[in-house]
């Protein structure tokens, strides 16, 4: 075998070892299809915990206000009973209640801050009394497609968060 002849040989044993790897248009289709199908769930695991975000964000900012609110009745030692607005945009607060609906601007008012999370009840006329830290006990409990959660105002003006399901939050 001459030289020439080798070479030409050897030339096409390497052409035909590149054309044998790299993928398939069905073997690329298919890695897509499972892609799609993984990114798919993800989304889904996604907005469930944005839901819970948006749930557990909305009690702690709740809480506050209602632990701000008692502070202020017993600093300014008078009484604060809550108002309800219900609706998409519902809004808690103390004082005179306004015919208009929630306003942004007034002090004592809690407008709740994501369309998603609703008012699902208030039991009770929870409010505060000025006098040695005293309250009219009642609940509120909220929630959205992730779960409900409920806080709980009781005579001694504690606040305490709680899920429905577990023992003693009624």
């Amino acid at each position: 075998m001459s030289l020439a002849a080798a070479g030409a040989s050897r030339q096409s044993d390497a052409m035909k070892k590149e054309t044998d790897s790299g993928f398939t248009l069905p073997e690329l289709l298919l890695v897509l299809a499972i892609l799609g199908i993984l990114s798919l769930g993800a989304i889904h695991g996604w907005q469930r915990w944005q839901q819970r975000q948006q749930l557990r964000d909305t009690a702690q900012q709740l809480q506050g206000f209602l632990q701000r609110l008692r502070a202020q009745a017993n600093w300014q030692n008078q009484d604060r009973a809550l108002w309800l607005i219900p609706g998409e945009r519902w809004c808690l607060g103390s004082g005179v209640k306004p015919a208009a609906g929630c306003e942004t601007t007034r002090r004592l008012q809690f407008i709740a801050p994501y369309p998603g999370v609703q008012m699902l009840s208030l039991r009770g006329e929870p409010g505060f009394y000025g006098r040695r830290n005293m309250a009219k006990a009642g609940s509120l409990a909220f929630g959205n497609a992730s779960g409900t959660l409920r806080l709980i105002v009781s005579a001694r003006a504690r606040i305490r968060l709680c899920q429905p399901e577990e023992p003693g939050c009624d």
